[in-house]
């Protein structure tokens, strides 16, 4: 069980950074608890109950126990390395006090769902527990394939294609149906959803894989595409 803790007194985020975290474990084989907390003392209580975390999102700026404090207590008192800590904060100037927590990230407001997810699949790649599988059925037969393997969907009448990088496999679907990681995926055209890193270059209506195939990039999706692999 992946073990997950949100710590931070606005309602709204805790429910923000669940929603990004609920949605890249619906394409994982990972079983997971996500546990929200809206104070210092709420989370500190339920670590001194022995309660374990893989990862915690912990808000800085927390009323009365701030998550500094929260975070010394995990590393001084509980004696605990292993628990990986994502500040969070909505000022950029911690970077002494954070020093002797050792945290593995940390997050300005607004955070973007990439910050989010990238801590996640770093927690995640350090437990060697990361799947990283995209799975479907054609007929009665299930199928897993890498998403490492995967190059792009494409969408033929009733049908899905995955282009693999040693074949194409197909199942009947819509491509608007597909749950795939933002972090790895993004759509170019109605037709045509992409792996990231098989992009080896993009213009302005096409992107080059390094299959040396090129895809067409559809008007409507042309500024995602932009902003996204331009990051």
């Amino acid at each position: 069980m992946f073990k997950v803790a949100i710590c931070d007194d606005n309602e709204a985020i805790c429910s923000e950074i669940e929603n990004i975290l609920e949605n890249f474990f619906s394409t994982e084989l990972i079983q997971y608890e996500i546990d929200s907390f809206s104070s210092g003392e709420e989370l500190l209580g339920e670590l001194k109950s022995n309660e374990k975390y893989d990862l915690i999102y912990l808000d800085i700026e927390l009323a009365e126990l701030n998550g500094i404090v929260v975070g010394r207590y995990i590393r001084e008192e509980l004696l605990d390395d292993f628990t990986q800590i994502v500040f969070i904060s909505a000022k950029p100037s911690y970077a002494l006090e954070l020093f002797q927590v050792r945290p593995m990230n940390f997050l300005v407001k607004p955070f973007t769902d990439k910050q989010v997810v990238d801590a996640l699949q770093k927690t995640l790649e350090l437990q060697g527990r990361q799947t990283r599988i995209f799975l479907y059925k054609s007929g009665k037969i299930e199928t897993r394939i890498p998403y490492k393997d995967i190059m792009y969907f494409s969408s033929d009448v009733k049908k899905i294609l995955i282009h693999r990088r040693n074949g194409v496999d197909s199942f009947y679907g819509k491509l608007s149906e597909l749950k795939l990681p933002v972090s790895d995926f993004i759509q170019i055209h109605k037709s045509f959803i992409v792996n990231k890193q098989f992009v080896v270059r993009f213009k302005f209506d096409s992107v080059l894989l390094s299959n040396s195939e090129e895809l067409p990039i559809s008007r409507v999706y042309r500024k995602t595409v932009r902003d996204n692999l331009m990051m």
